[in-house]
């Protein structure tokens, strides 16, 4: 029988329970109402796009009808964020509110499904595609308007996706049948990232009204009172590296999530751009790509979760050494020189073929733990041919690793010379990840060491292919646009299928185009020009940490003038746009219009002009 206590235990924590579920529910009524002045904006915005883009080639009587409704759903729901101000929502009312937003949501849905219906234009790819890219939009902002209530995000979702697919479905030839598989993995990676950016939000408020009581709790204790405070601090602590920890997520989810929206506008800007042109099989290839990218970058959210459980499968492929021991020394030189040690990665034109993601991490783990054992000396990172395989070799001079312990370290949680378990020395984990990896690769790590000399850790993994060098790509003989014939831009982006709509579109616009996916890349692709690129188009978010900044700033160094440049970015983060703007760039957000894109190119065109004549009066 329990006792009296635990009864009383029992019954205040299923109290609390439901004083967080209730807190819950009224963060999910404030978040859902507050932000209701700019969804107003961006759906009334939205409507009136559609209706300027389709008021010609629908009827005229379908336009008044569907913008009649919708108008008067925004009235609605002004009128009803009136109300939410002007009302203090009592605990038993929560519900009935969140119960009308979600048919708020659902009207919504519906008034832009019947959109997709009633304003099809047959035969017509270009507003087809408009009018799926525009729905894609609308339900990926969607995430961050109504994620945080799952029930209000599937019915704006679901009714908004499916009457597009199955038209697109409907129209049965091929173009129409990209679209279709473009809105569906858009759904599928909407739906996911709905789901993991509502687990997140609702754990966070969980986390932090569990660690306010419990500093009420430790604050009533008046025998312990020290502790108290000490613990008291230290939630708090946890809390804000909670809360920062989110809000990374959420810039990262946010701008990763703008990436393929933003590929697949310029696809389909180059797409009416070849609207006549024999190479349109071409731009639907690369949009069919897009989609690809979009369902790869949902599953690399969930990558780290799946390496620890030891599920993930890799991927071999050919690819060159020294890119990667490029980003490595680049990531890891400055925590080098930081302990006062040299980290010397020797050039290699290897080629192997392994997965080359699981040989990235395996080499990261295996450096950094090279550093963290070295006290003075250095690191050295290099490859060796042994007959058809390549030896990658970390050395350190570092305590060594006595014999009778180099094959405990790669257990879980093993650590030598850490007997205080001091996190800060690690955990005693990378060794044993390392291991995991090497065998998902089919391969082994070896280690020989020498206590007080240091240690060489070395994996084998299959030659790759050399690829034969391709020959300069014949200038396109179609259409240009007169403007930016003659036009040098050099554009800067990591993702491979932004990389290629912006080229695609720069090139229908007359310009010559030198793309690249890294500031490294870039300055070596521009090396051979005596005055530089006329123009730089940079993302801002850059592999390994790298920010478009760094690239604008490297580019004009090497050429020692100010080269204008346009900074593409998926995060609305006030901060980037005052670091643009400090380098007399202009910013634009994802997904880029290509008509403000092409606007902002002319005008940065002639600032630069501009300025180049203007320092050659001053030379003269």
């Amino acid at each position: 029988m329990p006792t009296t206590e635990q009864i009383s235990s029992l019954t205040l924590d299923r109290a609390r329970r439901h004083e967080f579920d209730e807190r819950i529910r009224a963060a999910q009524v404030d978040l859902l109402y507050a932000r209701a002045p700019s969804m107003v904006a961006g759906l009334f915005v939205a409507a009136s796009l559609v209706v300027w883009t389709m008021w010609k080639v629908v009827s005229p009587q379908v336009i008044w009808g569907w913008s009649a409704c919708f108008f008067g759903y925004l009235a609605l729901r002004i009128w009803r964020y009136i109300q939410y101000r002007r009302t203090t929502i009592p605990p038993a009312a929560l519900e009935r509110w969140l119960s009308v937003s979600s048919v708020g949501s659902l009207i919504s849905g519906c008034l832009w499904g019947a959109a997709s219906l009633l304003m099809w234009v047959p035969g017509s790819l270009a507003h087809q595609a408009f009018l799926v890219g525009l729905l894609f939009a609308m339900t990926s902002s969607g995430v961050m308007l109504l994620g945080a209530h799952l029930p209000a995000f599937y019915a704006f979702m679901l009714p908004a996706l499916i009457p597009i697919f199955v038209q697109n479905v409907v129209e049965a030839n091929p173009m129409n049948f990209a679209l279709a598989i473009v809105t569906a993995v858009g759904a599928i990676a909407i739906v996911s990232y709905g789901h993991r950016y509502n687990r997140v939000i609702i754990d966070s408020w969980r986390h932090s009204f569990e660690n306010e009581a419990m500093a009420e709790q430790l604050k009533a204790q008046n025998a312990e009172l020290e502790r108290a405070r000490v613990a008291a601090e230290a939630a708090r602590n946890e809390a804000e590296i909670a809360n920062r920890s989110k809000t990374q997520f959420f810039a990262a989810a946010s701008h990763d999530l703008r990436q393929p929206l933003h590929a697949l506008g310029l696809f389909a800007a180059a797409l009416s751009e070849r609207v006549r042109d024999p190479d349109v099989l071409q731009v639907v290839n690369s949009i069919n790509a897009s989609v690809d990218a979009l369902e790869t970058l949902f599953n690399e959210l969930l990558d780290i979760s799946k390496i620890d459980a030891g599920v993930i499968k890799a991927a071999p492929g050919n690819f060159p050494l020294q890119p990667l021991f490029d980003r490595l020394r680049m990531d890891l030189e400055a925590e080098a020189f930081e302990k006062g040690l040299r980290l010397r990665i020797v050039p290699s034109k290897a080629h192997v073929f392994t997965d080359q993601v699981l040989v990235e991490r395996i080499l990261r783990n295996l450096i950094a733990n090279a550093l963290r054992y070295t006290r003075e000396g250095g690191v050295l990172v290099g490859a060796r041919r042994r007959g058809r395989s390549v030896s990658v070799e970390v050395w350190d001079t570092g305590v060594g690793i006595p014999a009778d312990q180099q094959e405990r370290i790669f257990e879980e949680f093993y650590q030598l010379g850490n007997p205080e378990r001091n996190s800060k020395k690690g955990l005693g984990l990378g060794l044993s990840i390392v291991k995991r990896l090497a065998t998902l690769l089919g391969t082994a790590v070896s280690v020989d060491s020498r206590p007080g000399r240091g240690s060489v850790f070395r994996i084998r993994v299959p030659l790759g292919a050399t690829p034969a060098p391709q020959a300069a790509r014949p200038a396109s003989a179609g259409p240009v646009a007169t403007n930016l014939v003659g036009t040098r831009v050099l554009v800067v982006e990591d993702e491979a299928a932004v990389l290629e709509g912006m080229r695609v579109l720069l090139e229908g616009w007359g310009a010559e185009v030198i793309a690249c996916t890294a500031t490294a890349e870039a300055v070596d692709a521009t090396s051979r020009l005596p005055a530089g690129p006329d123009l730089l188009i940079v993302d801002y978010r850059l592999r390994e940490g790298a920010t478009g900044i760094q690239a604008i700033n490297a580019l004009r160094q090497r050429f020692r003038r100010e080269i204008p440049a346009i900074i593409v970015s998926g995060s609305t983060t006030p901060v980037h746009l005052e670091e643009a703007k400090a380098m007399n760039a202009h910013m634009l957000l994802k997904p880029v219009m290509p008509a403000k894109l092409r606007t902002l190119i002319t005008f940065k065109l002639k600032e630069g002009s501009a300025a180049r004549q203007v320092q050659a009066g001053g030379a003269a």
